[in-house]
């Protein structure tokens, strides 16, 4: 099962990629911009456990967006840990990225049916809370 799992992600994966790479995105790149839009003032590890991601892949993430002048980090005024807002010109592109990510989602959507589409979900969605 992991073997089929890990196929399905990565194919996948390279659909939405895709649909953003003439952005300079990766699909998580842009997954990270949606968490910090959602999650205004979260630090990284909030972030981290909201969206079941390891602490060090959303560092790294982070990273490279905040180089990319999409994000800016501010650590907290007690000293420990980082929280994290858009800039102008992250919120730009997530807003010219969502468009394609949502036209990537109804292809694979079509290429699966619905009904198919929609049981994958439920199924990742219980399979996520395990």
């Amino acid at each position: 099962m992991l073997k089929n799992v890990r196929k399905a992600s990565r194919a996948i994966s390279r659909r939405y990629n895709a649909f953003i790479h003439h952005l300079g995105l990766t699909g998580a790149q842009f997954t990270v911009l949606i968490l910090v839009r959602d999650n205004p003032g979260k630090t990284t590890s909030d972030l981290a456990a909201t969206a079941l991601l390891e602490r060090t892949t959303l560092v790294r993430n982070l990273a490279v967006l905040e180089r990319m002048e999409l994000l800016k980090s501010q650590p907290l005024k007690k000293g420990i840990g980082k929280s994290h807002r858009l800039t102008p010109k992250g919120a730009t592109l997530l807003e010219e990225a969502l468009p394609l990510w949502e036209k990537a989602q109804a292809d694979l959507k079509e290429k699966m049916g619905e009904d198919s589409f929609l049981d994958t979900i439920k199924a990742l969605q219980a399979l996520s809370k395990l």
